[in-house]
């Protein structure tokens, strides 16, 4: 007497889940990278028609007082820059030879000309962050 199941277990996989489940976390990446926002120094920054991403991995802030920051930390003052970007453009890689500056509108140029000099004189390169007008 051999009883048999009806019911055998399927072998098949419904995928139709997944899908939704790949969707949503596409939209939830999607809404959160649009708040991320950088965080940090206040500074008003000059606008411009261009609005591009900046492609440096290393910062210069001056904000509206005259202070300086490297990256997101605040300096002392002014000539504690000059090792700091001397050693990140004479490293042996590329990437780091583009510096970010972000410098409100209204500081003066003798602030940022400083700065760029120092960029010159290591032979690296600069991208002056804007906002979108």
């Amino acid at each position: 007497m051999a009883i048999s199941s009806r019911n055998k277990p399927s072998a098949e996989f419904s995928t139709s889940s997944m899908a939704d489940i790949v969707f949503l976390l596409l939209i939830y990446f999607l809404l959160t990278s649009t708040f991320v926002a950088q965080v940090g120094i206040k500074v008003d920054l000059p606008t411009a028609s261009s609005d591009q991403p900046s492609p440096g991995s290393s910062t210069v802030t001056i904000t509206a007082d005259g202070s300086y920051a490297w990256n997101q930390d605040v300096l002392a003052d002014r000539e504690q820059l000059i090792p700091l970007i001397t050693a990140v453009l004479t490293d042996p890689d590329p990437e780091n030879d583009v510096i970010t500056l972000r410098a409100d509108k209204s500081v003066t140029m003798d602030n940022a000309a400083f700065v760029l000099s120092i960029i010159a004189e290591n032979k690296g390169k600069i991208v002056i962050m804007t906002e979108k007008n």
